[in-house]
């Protein structure tokens, strides 16, 4: 889902995607000529590994996302430390929502079989 910087106004547009057992849901609105806020939620389930077994875990998810983005390199004076800079004055949404599960996956996951062990083998 692509959004146009320039579609946005200060009335929120609300968008929904879904991919695999996830869904990204809020609304975007704009908050500067060249800034725009996004509120949203991503909700469902994700496939990870465990970090000790490597056997998949189905992770549930409920994160509220929210931060800025910028149409061009963000100059603002106030303390803004979410900030998302785009470059072609389009949002693309499918990436956005593809970088939150990643944050998500960076984070250490381990499965019932494997919590509280102790790794004993040697590398």
């Amino acid at each position: 889902m692509l959004i146009p910087f320039r579609r946005l106004s200060t009335l929120p547009l609300d968008f929904e995607l879904n991919r695999d057992n996830a869904r990204f849901s809020g609304e975007i609105f704009l908050k500067k000529s060249n800034l725009a806020q996004l509120n949203g939620t991503i909700t469902g389930s994700i496939s990870i590994p465990c970090d000790k077994c490597a056997e998949p875990i189905e992770k549930p998810l409920n994160e509220e996302v929210s931060f800025y983005i910028s149409d061009g390199i963000y100059q603002g004076a106030e303390e803004v430390l979410d900030v998302v800079e785009i470059d072609t004055s389009t949002i693309d949404m499918n990436e956005l929502f593809s970088s939150e599960i990643e944050l998500i996956r960076s984070d250490y996951f381990c499965c019932d079989n494997c919590e509280g062990k102790a790794l004993d083998a040697e590398f």
